[in-house]
């Protein structure tokens, strides 16, 4: 009976537990009221990629605190927002890309609802190269109407002399500018290569400023007394237009137009000693390179190294003919040669290793050669008569020069080691100082046959007759074929 009554008290006891935690609504969680209604609701973001290089990492959705990753092209829900506006941004987007439209957005959030936006994306082309315009403008005489090369950063194109190119496609950072192909006569102002920076999607300006010099290009230049003293003059290879590029009271004579064209050397006695000087090809800049002491033979006439950087001269200063070497600048001056007999009329070969000249140690004028820096002799002719004015042919292959052993002064050719020697002219009056054109099928010298000096040209090969270029009462003298065609 004691048991019963125990186990009829526990049962109360549950039942008025229970009765009393039961307010008649069941159970309640964060998402429902009271009266059991949801208090929260959510949003579907939506995004859609286009373009080109489209992130491939994707965007984060960012709405009410919530946040969450989305694909470049794809969809994500953010649940648990509050009622109400919600602003709904995308972020985490690459600098190529852009959101068409407002960012963030405002949506609205309905409990126990899902709202749906849409986020569209446009991207671009990532641009990891830059490019540079380069213009260039050519001022002066002879302008290289082929134009010139632009180099940057691995990349080539051609320009006009006066024009403008866009090198594209080119890294960023700092890239050397050239410009190349410019021709000899002409040279750039300022520095070149240049250095400028490439900005990636954008493109640098640069020029480059190009002065040309006349080129003596086709012509020939003699001596003249036409006006009353020697100068120096500029004729056309028919002998046409001659232009006089000196005007000095003193004598100046023996010029010689430099590999490029671009410059003339030349004997003066201006400063009244005979002194070397070099000029433009059109008479201007003129500047004397022998100095104090120097007395330059006239008639031995200078000549050029092939490569423009040294001028060969005959000098009397130690009171016998002597060949000297000097800078085209005027430094560096040498002496080749000491002998007691007299060394003349130094011509260069056409690669520069030899220098062909005359020398009377055996009693007569023969012709030797040497190297440049006056070793190596070696004689060429062996005559009782005298050789002299010899001059290399262009390609090397032959020397021209003058020879009495006839009983008359005359021009021959002769390989360069003396041997096929062979006669050009055959004429009473003293035929000297022979010249080639630029593609050796010609010869001009200087004659005496018409009562005066005159300026004559032949076949290389000795055929045909002899043209009278000149034609003048006046003595034209010394010429010597500019070797730039």
């Amino acid at each position: 009976m004691r048991r019963l009554i125990q186990l009829a008290t526990l049962f109360l006891t549950i039942l008025l537990v229970a009765a009393c935690g039961d307010d008649g609504h069941g159970p309640t969680n964060g998402n429902n009221n009271n009266s059991g209604e949801p208090t929260t609701g959510a949003v579907e973001v939506a995004t859609n990629s286009t373009g080109d290089d489209i992130d491939g990492d994707g965007y984060t959705v960012t709405a009410g605190g919530a946040s969450q990753s989305v694909s470049s092209s794809g969809t994500v829900i953010l649940a648990g927002l509050s009622e109400g506006d919600v602003d709904a941004k995308l972020t985490g987007i690459a600098g190529n890309c852009s959101v068409n439209g407002s960012n963030p957005q405002t949506v609205t959030i309905t409990a126990g609802d899902t709202t749906s936006t849409s986020f569209d994306v446009e991207c671009q082309t990532v641009t990891t190269t830059g490019a540079v315009e380069v213009t260039s403008s050519s001022t002066g005489d002879d302008i290289d109407g082929d134009g010139y090369t632009v180099n940057a950063g691995g990349t080539s194109k051609s320009v006009s002399s006066s024009g403008s190119v866009i090198l594209a496609g080119l890294s960023e950072g700092n890239v050397d500018t050239e410009l190349s192909g410019v021709a000899g006569n002409c040279s750039v102002n300022g520095s070149n290569p240049q250095t400028v920076t490439i900005t990636a999607g954008d493109t640098t300006s640069t020029s480059f400023d190009v002065e040309c010099q006349t080129v003596a290009d086709g012509q020939i230049v003699f001596s003249s007394d036409r006006d009353g003293d020697f100068e120096v003059y500029l004729m056309n290879t028919d002998g046409s237009s001659p232009t006089k590029l000196t005007d000095e009271p003193a004598a100046d004579i023996a010029g010689a137009i430099s590999p490029d064209g671009t410059r003339i050397a030349f004997v003066s006695r201006r400063n009244g000693t005979n002194h070397l000087y070099v000029m433009d090809a059109d008479g201007s800049n003129i500047q004397q390179l022998t100095s104090t002491g120097a007395d330059v033979i006239r008639s031995a006439g200078p000549s050029w190294s092939p490569d423009g950087s040294k001028i060969a001269f005959v000098d009397y200063r130690s009171g016998n003919t002597e060949i000297y070497t000097i800078g085209a600048d005027g430094n560096g001056e040498q002496r080749l040669t000491n002998d007691s007999a007299g060394d003349s009329w130094p011509h260069w070969s056409p690669d520069g290793s030899k220098i062909v000249y005359a020398n009377n140690r055996s009693g007569n004028l023969e012709l030797y050669t040497m190297n440049p820096d006056g070793s190596g002799e070696q004689r060429l002719t062996n005559s009782s008569a005298n050789d002299q004015h010899p001059r290399w042919s262009p390609d090397g292959s032959k020397i021209a020069f003058v020879n009495n052993r006839s009983g008359s002064t005359e021009i021959y050719t002769m390989n360069p080691d003396g041997s096929g020697e062979q006669r050009l002219t055959n004429y009473i009056g003293p035929d000297f100082y022979p010249s080639w054109s630029p593609d050796g099928s010609e010869l001009i010298f200087d004659t005496y046959r018409n009562g005066t000096d005159e300026i004559y040209k032949i076949n290389a090969d000795g055929s045909g007759t002899p043209t009278n270029l000149t034609t003048h009462s006046a003595n034209d003298q010394i010429p010597y074929w500019s070797p730039v065609e």
